[in-house]
């Protein structure tokens, strides 16, 4: 009885998970006089309009890897090789 209980309450807990979403990231930050800055900005516009008044820089983002980077897989390009 304790086992079906159990297994019951497990089904129970996964079917209601969600699933895991990858953070995102954008390619433009800004960077603040005496703060650390945010890396929320689409283009490099964005950023300016949101440090105008306040002060501060804005810099590309060093952990951006942009829609097109490859994986770990696809890394190397393979070279095919013709048959004879």
């Amino acid at each position: 009885m304790r086992t079906s209980v159990l297994a019951l309450a497990a089904l129970v807990a996964g079917l209601s998970a969600t699933p895991a979403s990858a953070a995102i990231s954008y390619p433009w930050c800004t960077r603040y006089a005496n703060t650390a800055g945010e890396c929320s900005f689409n283009t490099f516009e964005q950023c300016l309009e949101t440090l105008s008044g306040i002060g501060g820089v804005c810099t590309a983002n060093p952990g951006y890897a942009g829609p097109g980077a490859p994986g770990p897989y696809n890394a190397v390009p393979r070279r095919h090789i013709r048959p004879y």
